[in-house]
């Protein structure tokens, strides 16, 4: 059930903006700036950008210095009531970017940088067609910077994680890309990260976490690798709320929630930290998968009373429909389902599949529903304890049969009995013919990555393009861009 926030990508591209030359390209004070914004503690860093910036008006690295705040402001936060203003002032910064000379990487690079950051928020806020616009100029930019500066990192990095996000965008949208001249390569864009993560410079710690964060995106064999350094991270850096944040992200997305649980419990609060409302709600649901019901209400609830922004508002009330309906509190309950249609908005796919279910009125399956939660979380005994109780008969519903075979499926390869899982997989492809159940082209991605794992490249290809065949699913934009990404890396 987890889907990565869109601030897990702002978070690659930010670590792309920090500076990576010899260590005299950076004063102490920002140094000490640079510092406090990878932690996010915005608020003290705002003044202190600013000082350094009326210290020396037309430094490129104090203009870009000076922007991080508003870009983790807008995008952590969400806010529509500070967005004309805060982008405002990024917008003043790059127009002063662009009419300086163009003849530093520095300048070259916070120009490409801010506008950047500018397009990042747009989209976030629906401005879909000015971010896209954006995007390309920032693209274009890195790469004339690359080959007038090759030796400057971070411009390395930058253009490493376009490509491998331009590359993986599903090819229903790629005509659009070409129209407006962005063309990726995963392949290409992990080089240029991986030079960047193993050159020595000052930052090399964050070109060393993207590159990790794009491994675990584009390499589903490397994933033990992955999580294994940044795990390691975050307990060297227990002050860096951003650390925490990818480890958080990472952990849940591979359905380790007890670790992932811990690295939320630990993480570094405070008043000088930036509220990040999105981690209650990350919190939420790893409470949810190990069945902890109450503290599950107690961070969705938390999450609705901070969040300002219109994504995750249907999700979160799903899944405090789902905690009091599986704890036996139907009455707030049904409140929570009859509001998940009149909250928010459904851009984000738990968003969608929310109000999916709230349309539908599909009726819940305790059992299922539970073993769902639990192998989400990674507890997969009791996800199969569940399974064994839902007592599934010949004469039930073909979708409720179809889920019961996926979640098994799921269950087993969690477990690593691929066995049991390929049979489980292909089953619920079978009785899933006909619909628009999503549990069948998530099935044919995971034969894929088993076949992988197996050394048995040709099965695994032909059930990654068996992924991309199904149409009109909920999940058809992630489900797509993880089997693009998986045929693109063979």
């Amino acid at each position: 059930m987890a889907k990565p926030h869109p601030f897990f990508l702002l978070t690659g591209l930010f670590l792309l903006s920090l500076p990576a030359m010899a260590a005299p390209a950076l004063s102490q004070q920002q140094k000490k700036i640079y510092q406090q914004v990878i932690q996010l503690k915005v608020h003290q860093v705002r003044a202190l950008a600013q000082q350094q910036l009326q210290q020396a008006p037309n430094s490129a690295v104090n203009l870009l210095l000076a922007n991080y705040p508003d870009f983790f402001e807008l995008c952590v936060q969400q806010d529509q009531r500070l967005y004309a203003a805060l982008l405002g002032k990024q917008e003043a910064r790059l127009e002063k970017l662009e009419n300086m000379p163009q003849n530093s990487a520095w300048t070259s690079y916070a120009t490409a940088e801010v506008g950047m950051q500018i397009a990042m928020c747009k989209l976030l806020f629906g401005n879909r067609l000015s971010a896209a616009w954006g995007f390309r100029n920032a693209y274009q930019q890195y790469r004339q910077n690359v080959q007038k500066y090759p030796d400057f990192i971070p411009n390395r990095k930058n253009l490493g994680v376009l490509q491998v996000l331009i590359g993986s965008v599903p090819d229903q949208y790629k005509w659009f890309l070409n129209i407006i001249g962005l063309k990726g390569s995963v392949q290409q864009g992990m080089q240029n990260l991986k030079l960047a993560a193993t050159s020595e410079n000052p930052f090399q710690q964050e070109a060393q976490l993207l590159y990790v964060v794009l491994l675990h995106m584009t390499e589903q064999e490397q994933e033990p690798h992955a999580l294994e350094k940044v795990t390691r991270l975050a307990k060297a850096q227990k002050d860096n709320l951003l650390t925490s944040f990818v480890a958080m992200h990472l952990l849940k997305k591979s359905k380790q929630g007890e670790a992932a649980l811990q690295v939320y419990m630990n993480r570094p609060t405070g008043p000088g930290y930036l509220s990040f409302p999105y981690l209650h709600h990350m919190a939420a649901d790893l409470y949810l998968y190990k069945g902890l019901y109450e503290k599950s209400v107690q961070e969705n609830r938390l999450f609705l009373a901070q969040h300002q922004g219109r994504h995750y508002l249907k999700s979160a009330h799903f899944k405090l429909y789902l905690a009091y309906a599986l704890d036996n509190h139907l009455p707030q309950a049904a409140w929570y389902l009859q509001q998940i249609q009149q909250v928010g908005i459904a851009e984000a796919e738990e968003d969608k599949y929310a109000d999916r279910f709230a349309v539908n009125r599909e009726p819940l399956v305790k059992p299922l529903m539970q073993a769902r939660l639990h192998s989400d979380g990674g507890y997969y005994d009791q996800a199969l304890q569940e399974l064994q109780e839902s007592k599934l008969n010949g004469t039930s519903p073909p979708v409720i049969q179809a889920e019961y075979y996926y979640r098994k499926a799921r269950i087993y390869h969690g477990q690593e009995l691929l066995q049991q899982a390929i049979t489980n997989y292909e089953k619920t492809i079978s009785l899933c013919k006909g619909t628009d159940l999503y549990f069948a082209p998530n099935a044919a991605l995971q034969l894929g990555y088993i076949y992988q794992q197996l050394k048995q490249p040709q099965q695994a290809k032909a059930h990654f393009q068996q992924a991309l065949s199904f149409k009109n699913h909920a999940y058809k934009n992630s489900i797509d861009a993880k089997a693009k990404l998986a045929l693109s890396a063979m």
